[in-house]
């Protein structure tokens, strides 16, 4: 197949989805890109689940469900991990990319 047969998945999602089911499907995506992030720094670490879980007070079963997406993860809860981490969370708004 040459490039000239590619379709630009851009135009075609636009295609295939609603506007509204484009906006779940990104906010989905952006959530499980930083709960990979979340998971990718406590391996990074060297933490367990069950580490972590003490560490940061926050029970190893709610770790499971928030690194799975199972479970949404309040501030709060992000603040625990990032302590337990020794890091900073920082949450910015930032311009879009489009």
């Amino acid at each position: 197949m040459g490039k000239e047969n590619l379709i630009n998945w851009k135009d075609m999602r636009k295609e295939i989805f609603s506007q509204n089911e484009l906006e779940k499907l990104d906010f989905e995506a952006k959530q499980r890109i930083a709960l990979r992030e979340m998971k990718e720094l406590r391996e990074k670490y060297g933490y367990t689940q069950h580490t972590l879980s003490i560490k940061s007070g926050i029970p190893r079963s709610t770790i499971s469900k928030m690194e799975t997406g199972k479970r949404n993860v309040s501030i709060e809860k992000l603040v625990q991990i990032a302590d337990a981490l020794g890091r900073d969370l920082e949450i910015r708004f930032v311009s879009r990319k489009r």
